[in-house]
């Protein structure tokens, strides 16, 4: 079995993970924070609306990738040579 190609899997979705950390676990509080400027008083809805619609898709696309990887790592170790 080749332990390479599976430490190779396993550390691809915890480094795709920690590259889209500030996306993925950014809570609405932060959103909010980041949605307000010091040239205008209170939040920006738009900047809000789209920060919260970017965490939900950068969320959802975590999931499957770690799945993929999950999967690959389990069909290399049951049928891989």
């Amino acid at each position: 079995m080749n332990w390479t190609l599976i430490a190779g899997l396993v550390i691809s979705p915890i480094a795709s993970t920690l590259m889209a950390y500030g996306r993925i676990f950014r809570t609405k509080h932060t959103i909010e924070k980041e949605s307000g400027s010091s040239f205008t008083q209170g939040i920006n809805k738009s900047e809000m609306k789209h920060r919260l619609n970017e965490t939900r898709i950068a969320q959802f696309g975590a999931c499957p990738l770690i799945l993929g990887f999950s999967v690959q790592i389990v069909g290399h170790v049951i049928f891989g040579s």
